[in-house]
């Protein structure tokens, strides 16, 4: 089990002290987690083909180390014609360009896909000029003279540099140095179009896969959204900061706003100065929302060209101390499910402390363990610890969209965002963007 972390695509840590696989390690399975160059130094790209930087460098580390990863997996006593990869967030959205890149075909035969899908590639343009220009470069926009002059800058300061605007930001931008489609071929171009239009005929779509995401992923995004009265300003003064990252880049401002202000009326039946501390909640769900249909879109491309299993979760378990994100940001006080929150479910990390076996912290850690193990080894993630408690189903091509739901309870539900994500197929049919 392969897994690639996640941090926007500028930060994150693959060490052991970030996420110690202990109790992975109570299984019968080898654990790799994988690192690879990150913000500018992973993911510059320039048009012109004699510089040799088309782009998506920090992908090219992750397929070579899963090619020594099948090379030597026999020498630690691994099955190479079983690996698994999985991510969580922006590492999430990169397993999803994996199974969309043409390089990864037979590196991995499973992929767990956690809070994190990309069908588009939304890197915003002329970012390495504008990288260039903030520490200082006086010259045009030509690659090659950019290039040159960000080799000679303080990598620090490389790779540190806030470039986005106070109006950039009041928008919701936040990732400058992204995966991107590649401007030209090479022999190792990972992605020549977007993931939308690969996974098509993908050759992923003979493999299983596991997607999902927790209950209130959108928490994360309303930090100081009770207190800070400036959160609540930038929803007046930017209602399409609510929309999804795709809708952001490729309409035009004005039908952005114009979503933007449908969907906070559709979720908070206010935009505007109507916004309060009282819509946190619908703001919140928005935001989940969001994650969700996400992810639904891939969903969507598998039931439509895939021919092997996709099972969805949702992963629901409120504890009161053992949710580490969602306290660290927002206190005891606030319930919910946050993105990240389920990593500790996984993962022994930083704030981890020992669990008796009587608490229910406990269960589901061994529940989730043994289900993505299981998956792994067999394709089937029922293992023989949760079979006996629920039957756990592939996605169906038609009917209604269940999910695992994962709680103190294990139970097969219809997922519950399911009435509102047909709201956001609307919003892209608008915007003349395909959902899969």
């Amino acid at each position: 089990m392969v897994y690639i972390h996640g941090g926007l695509f500028k930060s994150g840590d693959s060490s052991r002290q970030a996420w110690g696989p202990d109790y992975l390690m109570r299984e019968d399975v080898l654990h790799v987690s994988i690192g690879h160059r990150l913000g500018p130094l992973g993911f510059l790209s320039f048009k012109d083909p004699s510089l040799g930087i088309p782009g998506n460098a920090g992908l090219k580390d992750i397929i070579m180390a899963l090619r020594w990863i099948k090379a030597n997996a026999a020498n630690f006593n691994g099955d190479p014609d079983r690996i698994t990869i999985f991510g969580h967030s922006s590492g999430s959205m990169i397993v999803h360009m994996l199974l969309s890149s043409p390089q990864a075909e037979g590196l991995f035969q499973k992929a767990i896909l956690m809070a994190g899908s990309s069908m588009e590639l939304n890197g915003l343009p002329h970012m390495e000029y504008r990288l260039a220009k903030h520490l200082g470069f006086e010259g045009e926009n030509v690659d090659s003279h950019v290039l040159e002059f960000l080799l000679k800058a303080d990598p620090h300061q490389l790779v540190s540099t806030d470039l986005f605007s106070p109006a950039e930001k009041g928008k919701g931008l936040s990732m400058a140095f992204v995966p991107s489609v590649e401007w030209y071929p090479t022999s190792n171009a990972v992605l020549l179009a977007n993931p939308k239009d690969l996974l098509r005929n993908s050759w992923s779509n003979r493999i299983p896969i596991i997607l999902g995401a927790n209950s209130n992923e959108g928490l994360l995004d309303m930090v100081g959204g009770r207190t800070d009265p400036k959160v609540l300003k930038m929803f007046h003064k930017y209602p399409e900061r609510v929309l999804p990252w795709t809708l952001k880049r490729w309409c035009g401002p004005d039908l952005q706003r114009e979503m933007g202000r449908e969907l906070l009326e559709c979720f908070c039946n206010a935009h505007g100065e109507q916004l309060s501390t009282e819509h946190f909640n619908a703001l919140s769900e928005l935001f989940t929302h969001n994650a969700f249909h996400s992810l639904d879109r891939l969903v969507q491309s598998r039931t439509a060209y895939s021919r092997a299993p996709t099972y969805f979760y949702r992963f629901d378990f409120d504890s009161p101390d053992f949710n580490f994100y969602r306290i660290r940001y927002f206190g005891k006080e606030q319930r919910g499910v946050a993105h990240v929150d389920e990593l500790g479910y996984i993962y022994v990390i930083p704030a981890t402390f020992k669990l008796d076996d009587s608490r229910p912290e406990f269960t589901v850690i061994c529940r989730m363990v043994s289900m993505l193990v299981h998956f792994a080894a067999t394709s089937d993630p029922n293992s023989p610890l949760t079979k006996p408690l629920v039957d756990w189903k592939p996605v169906n091509r038609s009917g209604t969209r269940m999910v695992l739901n994962i709680s103190e309870e294990l139970q097969f539900i219809p997922l519950p965002e399911t009435p509102k994500l047909r709201f956001y197929d609307h919003l892209f049919e608008r915007a003349g963007v395909s959902l899969f």
